[in-house]
């Protein structure tokens, strides 16, 4: 992986190579850009995204009816040397809505001799850098990236145009529950809601509220500033207290607990017996 770690801080582009580092120039000038059937091109196994919005696929469908594609699809000549076959490396999207616009070619850039594994990369980086991919998606696609290609926090940051400290908070998204990933996935919670539930037991009822309620994120401070007022402080249990149960315990040879209220100076003392024979044998003791 060291080759794919240099020239960080440019995205896709310091993994290409210098003959296609500037996608604009090509889109200009021609170059290097190989009109391809829809049909010829398949989603390669990297691929990171797996789901599509339909309603945004029929939204770049128009689009592209209109103006046409604007930015060449990324693929390489498939690994299987087949030379009608092209793997898609990035632009999934595209591919996707130029089927839905009857569009039969489509603008590729072809890059060859590329192995599986900086396919997969350069298919990670290119949906994290993606505008509209959600909180939680791109917490994934950075997790994937640090976890099975050997980037740490801060040469991933790099390399998406992050900070270390951006891509820290966005990877502790994914310690919460299940549950509330696909809320923020399915756009019913914002990343910022669910920053402020991570690490609460009561996370997924609190998550509840937000969506039946509607709260904003300054609601949900507010909230749950209430419910730290509101909660009880932990009884200080004084060590006389303590003293004074140990010894009742080992004279009666039974667990001893007192419950002392300071606010009121009133105890509750609690003797437990696991048997009528323990029970018995407490009373003749008190008897005596």
């Amino acid at each position: 992986m060291s080759d794919k770690k240099t020239g960080l801080g440019r995205g896709l582009t310091s993994l290409l190579g210098e003959d296609i580092s500037v996608v604009s120039e090509l889109k200009n000038e021609g170059k290097n850009i190989k009109i391809i059937p829809v049909e010829q091109i398949k989603p390669g196994p990297w691929q990171a995204r797996k789901k599509f919005d339909a309603s945004d696929l029929e939204d770049l469908s128009n689009s592209i009816k209109s103006k046409g594609i604007l930015s060449p699809i990324l693929v390489t000549q498939s690994i299987d040397n087949n030379e009608s076959s092209y793997g898609l490396i990035a632009g999934e999207r595209r591919w996707r809505a130029a089927q839905i616009a009857k569009i039969h070619e489509v603008p590729c850039i072809v890059i060859n001799d590329v192995d599986a594994n900086s396919a997969s990369v350069m298919s990670l980086i290119e949906n994290i850098q993606r505008k509209d991919l959600n909180a939680i998606e791109e917490a994934q696609g950075l997790n994937e990236l640090i976890s099975q290609y050997n980037y740490t926090q801060e040469s991933a940051g790099k390399i998406v145009g992050k900070s270390r400290v951006y891509i820290t908070n966005s990877l502790r998204l994914l310690k919460l529950p299940e549950k509330i990933l696909n809320f923020v996935k399915d756009n019913k919670l914002s990343a910022g809601h669910a920053r402020l539930l991570i690490g609460r037991e009561d996370s997924i009822e609190i998550a509840q509220k937000i969506i039946k309620d509607s709260l904003s994120v300054r609601d949900l401070e507010k909230l749950l500033k209430s419910f730290n007022q509101r909660k009880p402080l932990p009884n200080k249990v004084d060590p006389n207290i303590i003293s004074i149960s140990k010894k009742l315990s080992d004279h009666l040879g039974l667990n001893v607990k007192i419950d002392f209220k300071e606010e009121n100076q009133k105890s509750k003392i609690i003797i437990n017996c696991n048997s009528l024979e323990q029970l018995n044998g407490l009373i003749e003791k008190l008897e005596k």
